[in-house]
């Protein structure tokens, strides 16, 4: 026989936190929990039926318009649909490897200022520490002398161009044989030691050839001996080819002298380039070897120049410590910080000497998160970049979205597994690195002739039900359900396609058959 129990509740006890009432029972006895008293004007009770017996039917509801509109009821229509297919993976996030930065010294030296804590958020540019290096005070002294050496030959090769075109000048009036009064108008100009060489010769061979000439004439009148004639001629020719070696070798020189000097400033220049290289190479900025710039001499517009040619300039060499000044802190740099992002490890303490191929800092920038995961031999075939993927990262976190980026193509030997990732923005840092997730691979969809919204399904004596509307009632009525997505679920049996469906408002309908407390099929709901 079937008793079919009747319990009576206040709509307002049961949803908005009402007052319950002894409720008779269909057998006549009464239930010392249900002792409460009810008034007259609520009239609009919730009547939750359980039949516990029945092996087909887990128990019903039953509703009023105003009650189904309290618990906010909407219904939904079971038909054809599609369903996503997805793999999911045990995933992990970790740091953005693009956005990660290890911090190495540029040249080794003592940590002279510590400016950042570990964990700590660091602006790009940010000074973290301050070191001392003597490899960067040689550094900056190198390329010191380097420019001065610039700035010499700034001067020397003018000079050197100003010799080769004045001496060419007067051995072209001397190959001419112009005269002495023509060359009176190199007196000024500048010619180095090619002046003094070439009229010394010149005047000679014009003496030696006046000799020769009035030894000539007076050997045709029998007044000088032949043995004298032949002395002056021998001193002429002698005095005529040191003259004419002289204009080749002023000629040579000049032009020697004029290249070395263009070949010294090339190199000079190089020099210095590569000492600035240096410096950039070593951390210093920009502003600083501009400073470096202005303190040299020639570079200021200031006399003399620091070399050791005396025609370079007059008077006294300025010291490099005078123009450098005595500024301790010529060897430190600062070691900044190249991105934006958190301090994630340190090593270095002050007064510790640091080496420049030692890793002393990471800077991680976790507004951009990597999620990886393992993809196992059997799912290779399936897992691809660019699809769709939803991570999970509990916690009571919201789902991210995203789409594959890499998948390794080799298996790892020991795990049999391919390395895939993706990457994820963080911009509010939720997701932190070390964190597990679940990683949902979209591979696919398929279609299915009965399909419902996945949040219509309740547990009812550990089976799953659906509420449908029969009459005033809401009936929970068993499925078996197949493949779901995150949103929907197949239903292989219990509901036809065109059949209505509790679509919202199922969790209400399931408590109030568990909270009725009768019958034994009550008695298991999850």
């Amino acid at each position: 026989m079937i008793h079919v129990l009747r319990l009576t509740v206040l709509a307002v006890a049961l949803v908005l936190g009402g007052c319950g009432r002894k409720q008779p029972q269909a057998d006549g006895h009464d239930h010392a929990s249900d002792d409460a008293h009810v008034s007259d004007d609520q009239s609009e009770d919730v009547v939750a039926t359980v039949d516990a017996h029945a092996e087909d039917e887990l128990g019903h509801v039953e509703l009023t318009p105003e009650q189904s509109r309290q618990l906010n009821v909407e219904f939904a229509t079971a038909g054809p649909g599609t369903i996503g297919m997805d793999v999911t993976f045990p995933g992990e996030i970790i740091a953005n490897e693009d956005r990660m930065v290890h911090i190495v010294p540029r040249a080794g030296g003592i940590v002279r200022e510590v400016k950042t804590s570990l964990g700590e958020h660091v602006e790009a540019g940010q000074a973290l520490a301050w070191i001392e290096s003597g490899e960067l005070a040689q550094a900056k002294l190198d390329f010191f002398s380097a420019r001065a050496e610039v700035g010499c030959c700034q001067i020397e090769l003018p000079r050197a161009l100003e010799i080769l075109e004045t001496t060419h000048k007067m051995l072209a009036i001397l190959d001419d044989d112009l005269g002495v009064d023509e060359l009176q108008q190199f007196d000024d100009a500048e010619m180095g030691e090619f002046r003094g060489a070439l009229v010394t010769a010149y005047a000679e061979y014009l003496a030696a050839g006046k000799a020769f000439e009035r030894e000539r004439t007076l050997l045709a009148k029998n007044i000088a001996s032949e043995s004298d004639y032949i002395e002056a001629e021998s001193a002429f020719k002698k005095a005529q080819a040191a003259f004419t070696a002289g204009k080749d070798i002023a000629r040579y020189q000049s032009l020697v002298q004029y290249t070395e000097a263009a070949r010294k400033r090339q190199v000079a220049e190089f020099e210095a380039v590569s000492a600035e290289q240096q410096l950039r190479l070593l951390g210093v900025e920009g502003g600083v070897i501009e400073r470096l710039v202005t303190l040299v001499p020639q570079a200021a517009g200031l006399e003399p120049c620091l070399c050791d040619d005396p025609n370079c300039g007059h008077g006294e060499i300025p010291s490099i410590l005078e123009t450098l000044g005595t500024d301790e802190r010529l060897g430190w740099y600062a070691l900044r910080a190249p991105i934006s992002g958190y301090v994630t490890t340190k090593h270095m303490t002050l007064g510790e000497k640091v080496n420049a191929d030692a890793s002393v800092m990471a800077v991680v920038d976790t507004s951009s998160v990597w999620v990886r995961f393992s993809v196992y031999q059997k799912d290779l075939h399936s897992i691809r970049t660019g699809q769709a993927v939803r991570v999970d990262p509990g916690l009571n976190l919201p789902e991210v979205r995203g789409t594959i980026q890499y998948v390794s193509p080799v298996i790892d030997p020991q795990t049999r597994t391919a390395q895939a990732r993706l990457a994820l923005p963080n911009p509010e840092g939720v997701l932190r690195p070390g964190l597990y997730v679940q990683v949902h691979v979209d591979v696919g969809s398929t279609e299915s002739p009965v399909v419902i919204a996945k949040d219509a399904v309740q547990i009812l004596d550990e089976r799953n039900v659906v509420f449908v509307r029969e009459g005033e009632d809401f009936v929970a009525v068993p499925v078996e359900l197949g493949r779901s997505d995150h949103a929907t679920v197949v239903v292989l049996s219990g509901l036809e396609a065109g059949e209505r469906y509790v679509r919202r408002g199922a969790f209400e309908l399931k408590a109030k058959i568990v909270t009725s407390g009768l019958g034994s099929h009550a008695g298991h709901g999850h």
